[in-house]
């Protein structure tokens, strides 16, 4: 799920919603939080500084989920990729 354009607000509600689905099928399921409070140093490349704080999040986890159209955005897919490099286990999760 691509965060451009949404309020942290919009990305914690769709967040707990797809985090619910999930934990009914996979119920020893945790839940990183992944939204990011720091602010970017000043003349940086925000959306790849913000991509590396993601990644730093990816690795203390066990399982990702990339969940719906997540291919349609370059920072998703570029976590998955890296994800998959490192052996995180990756898996696809449309919601309802």
């Amino acid at each position: 799920m691509g965060m451009k354009g949404r309020t942290t607000k919009q990305v914690r509600a769709i967040m707990q919603k797809t985090f619910t689905q999930i934990k009914a099928q996979y119920p020893q399921a945790e839940l990183i939080d992944t939204i990011i409070s720091e602010v970017p140093p000043v003349d940086n490349n925000i959306a790849m500084w913000y991509l590396g704080k993601s990644i730093e999040l990816l690795a203390g986890a066990d399982m990702v989920f990339f969940v719906d159209d997540y291919h349609l955005y370059r920072g998703c897919t570029i976590e998955r990729r890296i994800a998959m490099d490192y052996g995180k286990l990756c898996a696809d999760f449309k919601t309802k």
